[in-house]
């Protein structure tokens, strides 16, 4: 199986596919977000880990596990995230693999969450998480600066500024390119899963960006199989 790998760290702005590669209908594709941070560490280091050997790694990982699944070629995309741990609740960074599917290929919700608990297990983490396109219920929110594209400093004062906290808890990071260090690295696009983040109150807050909503359902998914519905 041949997984496709866009750009370094960027991410959702990097989807540039040719025409023997290009996807029918991303919106109809099945997302897996996983790590391979083992510990609660801060944003900084997330960031050394994205631009590092440990990316690599955690992106083969990921392949083994779907390879093994039989999942046919998608895309993989870089993000700088952090989210609460269930262990301790406390908030930690890490380096993230987003996998989108193939829209071509039909999964099952029951291969959907079983192949997120075994990369829950292989990649020894606390949870993955997984979104599931459906018609119901925004469950995706992406704000894209348009404007500027700000530090991820800047990002994460805004967001404890003008936003409630909730929105500190989980969000990711979409970046420009990978060969800034982390002072200098720019943010493209920041982005939130679950039903719980109002559309009113990012637009508010980013009132100048570009803002996409996305229908579907986010789960995450824990390595003994239990689901939690965000």
């Amino acid at each position: 199986m041949n997984m496709i790998k866009f750009g370094g760290i960027s991410l959702i702005s990097c989807l540039f596919l040719t025409a023997n590669l290009a996807f029918a209908n991303p919106n109809s594709s099945i997302e897996f977000f996983a790590s391979n941070n083992t510990k609660e560490i801060d944003i900084q280091t997330a960031y050394d880990r994205l631009i590092g050997k440990e990316q690599k790694s955690l992106e083969n990982a990921i392949i083994d596990v779907l390879e093994k699944n039989h999942i046919e070629q998608g895309r993989f995309e870089d993000i700088l995230g952090t989210y609460r741990m269930s262990s301790d609740q406390n908030i930690t960074a890490d380096n993230t693999d987003r996998f989108t599917t193939s829209p071509q290929q039909d999964i099952s919700q029951d291969k959907i969450f079983s192949i997120a608990k075994e990369l829950a297990i292989s990649l020894n983490q606390d949870s993955v998480a997984v979104f599931i396109p459906n018609s119901s219920t925004i469950g995706d929110i992406t704000v894209t600066f348009t404007s500027h594209q700000p530090s991820i400093a800047e990002v994460i004062n805004t967001l404890h500024d003008k936003l409630p906290s909730l929105y500190n808890q989980a969000f990711s990071l979409h970046l420009v390119d990978e060969h800034s260090n982390y002072n200098d690295a720019k943010v493209m696009e920041i982005e939130w899963l679950g039903s719980k983040i109002n559309v009113e109150e990012v637009k508010k807050a980013f009132p100048l960006e570009k803002i996409d909503s996305q229908d579907g359902d986010v789960f995450l998914v824990y390595q003994n199989g239990q689901k939690e519905q965000l």
